[in-house]
């Protein structure tokens, strides 16, 4: 089962529309869209934007620092299952800015046993242990509510 879904840090151009449809018309959305909404006025929109001839990214719009996107591709397809945008506000910290995961793989979808959330995060976790000085990760639409000015300083750790 694990072995069916890869970790990247782009999608292929032939899969913009399965991004597109991951990052803005993801039917789980409305589980957490009060924190997305919250994520977007604090930090900006995702955007996709081209990377050389045949890759996407994403981007944050108008935000200072560089954002990253871990994707969860399914290894047969290339198609975009998942995806972790994240920032190094400072030299201690991840700041995981937004998440999507397809409905298939979420609470209650048929697929949901994969538990694809938790791994992305794991991934994520891991590959930011290579970076010197990281310390914590932070999970943005996991902050209880806090105004926004306060995050960055009493945000929760992920163990």
């Amino acid at each position: 089962m694990s072995d069916q879904i890869e970790f990247r840090s782009h999608v292929l151009t032939k899969h913009r529309l399965a991004l597109e449809s991951l990052l803005f018309f993801n039917s789980c959305q409305a589980r957490v869209a009060s924190c997305i909404a919250d994520a977007v006025e604090t930090f900006g929109a995702p955007e996709i934007v081209p990377e050389g001839a045949d890759r996407l990214r994403v981007r944050i719009d108008g935000m200072q620092e560089e954002a990253q996107a871990l994707f969860a591709v399914e290894a047969a397809t290339g198609r975009p299952v998942g995806v972790a945008i994240y920032t190094r506000p400072d030299l201690e910290h991840i700041a995981v800015l937004h998440l999507s995961i397809s409905a298939e793989y979420a609470a209650g979808g048929p697929r949901s046993d994969e538990q694809l959330l938790l791994r992305l995060l794991r991934e994520v976790r891991r590959s930011t242990r290579r970076m010197k000085g990281v310390r914590r990760l932070e999970l943005y639409y996991a902050r209880g509510r806090m105004p926004a000015s306060r995050w960055r300083s009493e945000s929760k750790e992920l163990a």
